[in-house]
This record gives C-alpha cells, structure tokens and sequence, in this order.
C-alpha cells in the first residue's frame, strides 16, 4: 500500500506521548511519572515549612522550592517543550512523506531522502488512534499518521507490521 502524507506538530506530539506512555523497562516510566509528584510534595513541604516555622532558614526555603519547581518542570512540562522544539527545528518534517509499505519493508520517500528498510530493521512499533510508531531503536522511529490510509488499509497495515515486527518481551 503506498500513502503520502505529511507529518503535523500534533502527529509528532502524539508519537512522543506513546513513546513515553510506552516507555521500557518498566521504571522508567515509573520514575519517570512519580517526579512531578515528588515535585509538588517538595513544593507542598516548603509552604509548611514556612508557615509553620517561625525562625525558617530561608536559604533552606529557596533550595526546597528550586528542586520541587524543577521536578514539577521537567516531570510533565519540559518534555512538551522539547518535543514542540524538536519538531519545529527538523526541515525532515517540512516535507511531504510518500511511503509503501508492503511484504519486503518500507520504502519512504521525501524531497530530500529515499529509504527502504526491511522489516528487520524494526524493534518494535506502537499504535494510537491516530498514529503508528515504528521504532529503529529505542529512540529512533518512523511516523505513519492514520488519515493518510485509505478506508480498510488502516486494518491491512496492522496485520503487517504484527506479522512482520516482533512484539518486545
């Protein structure tokens, strides 16, 4: 099946929230969603601490609220950030994707690069309601946005990428 597409901010956003939501091993991703609540926790400590304590150390208050903000910053929204950043900054995404994707691979082309990878060259790949994500590596992926699929290819390409990709243990 051959798609053509482009890449949107919002396709590329999603692919890293799958990503992330995704994340291996396991603690990572644990760890990962417990800094932001370790971050209000340190923030929440610091308020008591100030209201609760008439002779506060305030050099002790500014650290506490620093690494609590920080946590908080780079737990949810710095991630955001970097990835709007990320996308905005790559000319590979300012042009139009035409891909076939059949029984021997992908094959991508773009005004300024033609790929084909076999199906081996493919760790694993993930699916939202709007994308796929197939992954090279751990970091490094491919985005097929779903409305570029013509009625019932959406399904035809599932059943490929499951019998050609190996599911991660």
């Amino acid at each position: 099946m051959k798609i053509a597409y482009r890449i949107s901010e919002q396709d590329y956003m999603d692919a890293q929230s799958l990503y992330l939501a995704n994340l291996r091993p396991r603690y990572r991703r644990f760890l990962r969603s417990l800094r932001p609540w370790v971050g209000a926790l340190a923030v929440i400590i610091n308020v008591a601490y100030i209201v609760l304590v008439p002779e506060r150390n305030l050099a002790l208050s500014v650290i506490g609220f620093l690494i609590g903000f920080y946590l908080l910053y780079c737990g949810h929204f710095a991630m955001r950030r970097f990835a709007r950043r990320s996308y905005r900054n790559n000319p590979h995404y300012k042009h139009d994707f035409t891909t076939d994707i059949s029984e021997s691979g992908v094959h991508v082309v773009t005004a300024t690069d033609d790929s084909q990878s076999k199906w081996g060259s493919f760790v694993r790949f993930l699916e939202s309601d709007r994308i796929f994500v197939l992954f090279y590596s751990e970091l490094t992926f491919i985005i097929f946005p779903k409305r570029a699929f013509a009625p019932g290819e959406t399904e035809q390409c599932r059943e490929l990428l499951r019998s050609n990709i190996p599911t991660p243990k």
